[in-house]
């Protein structure tokens, strides 16, 4: 590397000691030393170089150990197939909102108390005295309602423009445990205010529950913690609304997008497939038959290809050219000849 400062010769050096060898008579002329600025500035460009050099080496001793670079470039160098529109986008949305609802969610807790004697009023000291308090339970409700909704609508695209068949079923299958978790997540975070109004909303839902077959008195009675609603539910809401609910969610959603980057992204119904390769064009084949397979099919006078069924029946016809050209063989009228004075024999 180049050294940011001035190279000091060895004839300057020794005009420095008073060493140095005269030419013509006359002291070789002392080079000019550099200046304070020069000096600042060089131990600035060197500061920088060292910095950037030492992010280098952070950024590659990560990448040589976790792949980043492969994977951040397989997720956004990816193919993307002709005719996608904004119907794509709804998946990056309902992520986008899910991330938006862990880190709303996390700031609410640092405030909220899930005490069934102090949550409501944990509540209402977050809403009316926290700075943003709020702003920020606002997009946390609204955000709840909004994901429900975009992942409806992902998988109602996903379902009309047939991306659920083969080889994308099992990235169905996890975007419809998505789809479930969303609203356990939903019914979990209503009773967290516990007021009135979302008490008995979750004793109803509750109740929906266990009217379910099989399992679902077994699920109502594992939610309600026990025979009636008390702090023990609370507390249970709480924990799979803060933890169990959204860690499922966010290991779903790395195995959803590991599916994506791997099997691609599915073409509108509207745009033709892709061509195989080495296939010819529709064009180009005739009745089924490619034209430069057609050596080996007939080929009429107008250059046309005829299918078998033309072969077969140009075969069994006769031509007229063809038929037979003879003496007529009609028997000739006796009367006709008697009249015309000959002897019938």
């Amino acid at each position: 590397m180049k050294s940011p400062f001035p190279s000091r010769t060895k004839k300057a050096d020794q005009a420095e000691n008073g060493t140095a060898p005269e030419e013509n008579g006359a002291a070789v002329e002392e080079e000019a030393k550099p200046t304070r600025k020069e000096k600042l500035s060089g131990h600035k460009d060197l500061a920088v170089h060292h910095s950037a050099e030492a992010g280098k080496d952070v950024a590659g001793w990560v990448d040589s150990r976790t792949n980043a670079t492969g994977i951040f470039t397989a997720m956004m160098s990816r193919h993307v197939p002709k005719g996608t529109n904004w119907f794509y986008t709804l998946g990056s949305a309902t992520m986008f909102i899910f991330a938006m609802q862990a880190i709303t969610g996390v700031i609410l807790s640092m405030y909220y108390t899930p005490s069934a004697t102090q949550a409501y009023a944990s509540i209402t000291h977050l809403t009316n005295d926290v700075f943003l308090g709020e702003f920020v339970r606002g997009l946390h409700k609204w955000g709840s309602s909004l994901m429900i909704i975009l992942i409806f609508l992902h998988m109602a695209r996903t379902f009309f423009f047939g991306a659920y068949k083969y080889p994308r079923e099992l990235n169905w299958v996890i975007g419809v445990v998505l789809l479930i978790l969303t609203m356990v997540m939903g019914l979990t975070g209503y009773l967290l205010p516990f007021d009135q109004r979302s008490f008995w909303a979750t004793i109803v839902a509750n109740n929906i529950t266990a009217s379910g077959p099989v399992v679902g008195p077994y699920l109502a009675d594992f939610m309600r913690a026990g025979p009636d609603f008390s702090a023990t539910t609370l507390s249970r809401f709480y924990a799979l609304h803060m933890l169990v609910v959204p860690g499922l969610i966010g290991a779903l959603v790395g195995a959803h997008l590991f599916l994506v980057v791997k099997l691609g992204t599915t073409a509108p119904p509207w745009v033709r497939a892709a061509r195989p390769k080495g296939a010819q064009r529709a064009e180009t084949v005739v009745a089924g038959v490619a034209v430069a397979d057609s050596e080996e099919v007939p080929v009429s006078s107008n250059g046309s290809v005829e299918t078998a069924t033309e072969v077969v029946e140009t075969a069994t016809e006769v031509p007229e050219s063809e038929e037979p050209e003879g003496p007529e063989t009609e028997d000739a009228d006796p009367t006709e000849a008697a009249d015309e004075g000959e002897t019938p024999s």
